[in-house]
């Protein structure tokens, strides 16, 4: 990690297209598509040993991905909000705002945590696309072409339609689940057919962005990084809800997705200091450093902190163990969200 970023520090080499440079997209952000069935890969490899058993694989997969990879990512968001004198000063209400949600997940944590749950997942996969049509946005201003209206809408339609054609079914079957709840598919839903209407929308949506691509490249106007973007997501959402676990699918996406944010952020507050936009303080401090090893472990800790406070909430409360993980993670991982809201509708800030 810190040799990948520590290229990033001087950044020179930045080429038009790309958000950084080819190696450097294509490994961080693009080919770190790979990371996706590594949870699967270990919690079979685990089972089919007969070294521990389903449900402890998937609390050793929950526990890895979200101390070494998933932590760190939601941590950092506080570089360009919480420890930003500007975005404090710009934004006081949208901050003050943030603050309700950790009331909420306590609220529906102790009273309705299967709605807490589908909440949280829904918001979940609408975060991890929204991340990446982000990123196509970021290309489409870095390439420097202005792309009409309907051009960004088949883009985003395909980013966001690929994960629930096989998802939505699945939900619908009851076989669904995360955190120890079954997702649920209220009776009323049955009659509107959501899984078939996906799998139109999606459908549409390929075929459109196929003959749109296709008349890209014989043009000579695509946008490789974009294109291999969107190809790759498309692939892998599709394909994602295959699997039967849904905790162990998910953090799969969730690895490449934080992998991603990661160096993304670090990318952009570098970017930050070299506008003046950074004031003296611990973010700059951090990446005006050569290699990203002390970003990393800075937020490693926070992460740290946030495992021993579920711990405490474990013991000191009735809660179930999957509970008092969800009420701790979840009211810091929902700000996170609403925050990145905010980050993903300014894609001038790679430029």
């Amino acid at each position: 990690m810190a040799a990948l970023a520590g290229s990033a520090t001087t950044l020179s080499g930045r080429r038009d297209g790309w958000i950084y440079k080819p190696s450097w997209d294509l490994s961080v952000l693009i080919g770190s598509a790979v990371l996706v069935p590594l949870p699967f890969l270990v919690a079979w490899s685990a089972q089919i040993s007969g070294w521990i058993r389903e449900q402890q694989a998937i609390d050793l997969i929950n526990i890895v991905v979200a101390t070494l990879i998933g932590g760190p990512h939601l941590f950092s968001t506080v570089t360009f909000t919480v420890l930003d004198g500007r975005f404090r000063a710009r934004h006081p209400r949208y901050m003050a705002a943030a603050l309700v949600l950790p009331l909420i997940v306590l609220y529906l944590g102790i009273t309705h945590y299967t709605a807490l749950i589908t909440f949280f997942f829904t918001w979940a996969s609408l975060h991890v696309l929204h991340q990446v049509i982000y990123l196509t946005d970021c290309y489409r201003e870095r390439s420097g072409r202005r792309e009409p209206a309907w051009s960004r809408a088949v883009d985003y339609g395909l980013i966001l339609s690929g994960l629930y054609p096989i998802g939505l079914f699945k939900i619908a079957q009851g076989k669904f689940g995360v955190g120890g709840v079954l997702l649920p598919f209220p009776a009323f839903l049955r009659p509107l057919h959501l899984p078939e209407i996906a799998a139109v929308v999606f459908a549409a949506c390929l075929i459109a962005w196929i003959g749109k691509t296709t008349v890209e490249i014989r043009r000579g106007t695509v946008s490789m990084p974009k294109t291999l973007l969107i190809g790759i997501t498309t692939v892998v959402s599709f394909l994602l809800p295959l699997g039967s676990n849904l905790d162990i699918l998910f953090q799969g996406y969730n690895t490449w997705h934080s992998f991603q944010y990661l160096f993304l952020l670090w990318l952009i507050n570098r970017l930050r200091d070299q506008r003046g936009e950074l004031e003296d303080g611990v973010v700059r401090r951090l990446v005006r450093r050569q290699g990203m090893g002390a970003y990393y472990l800075c937020f490693l800790g926070a992460t740290g902190v946030l495992v021993v406070l579920t711990l405490l909430v474990r013991a000191a409360t009735p809660l179930t163990a999957d509970q008092s993980y969800f009420v701790v993670v979840l009211s810091v991982l929902l700000m996170h969200y609403y925050f990145d809201h905010f980050l993903f509708s300014h894609p001038k800030m790679v430029e």
